[in-house]
């Protein structure tokens, strides 16, 4: 993947890192799922290295701080693949949990266009938040960046990689 990107990815973490404890900005920054009430996010991400002019670059980083905004707990590790997995079979679901979560998970694959995807990632955003499971933002904002079939067979893998065979 491109290091500009890349980079990107890591200050924007960076600087929303910076200002979690601010519940003003993250109030603001909760609004970027939500496309009437966007504009408030606007301010902060045209000075966070956002093109507001670019439609896709402007949602890419109002999903990315929207979900920071939600779920303040941050990994290293994982994509939304993991994240989903590890929503489906937390709470003593098991492998089982994957069949019940799947037509959640199949809907993030369909979507061809970053701004569609933004649309189903708030609900799995929000829920991952109400489980307390860490999210990967730099990988998020980085799979958005480049989101492709490439990327979407990155997130199978992880969802249904380790599954055992019955």
């Amino acid at each position: 993947m491109n290091a500009k990107v890349k980079q990107r990815a890591e200050l924007l973490v960076e600087l929303l890192e910076k200002r979690k404890d601010d519940r003003g900005v993250m109030a603001d920054l909760k609004r970027g799922f939500s496309e009437t009430t966007a504009d408030r996010t606007w301010p902060y991400i045209s000075r966070w290295g956002c093109n507001l002019v670019n439609d896709r670059q402007r949602i890419i980083y109002q999903t990315v701080t929207a979900a920071y905004a939600y779920c303040k707990n941050v990994t290293q590790e994982g994509n939304m693949g993991t994240i989903c997995r590890k929503i489906a079979t937390g709470d003593g679901k098991g492998v089982d949990g994957l069949k019940t979560f799947e037509t959640r998970f199949r809907r993030l694959l369909t979507c061809s266009k970053v701004d569609e995807l933004s649309g189903h990632l708030g609900g799995i955003i929000r829920t991952a938040a109400s489980k307390k499971i860490p999210l990967n933002f730099a990988k998020l904002f980085e799979d958005l960046w480049w989101w492709s079939n490439n990327i979407k067979i990155e997130w199978a893998a992880e969802y249904w990689g380790s599954q055992p065979e019955d």
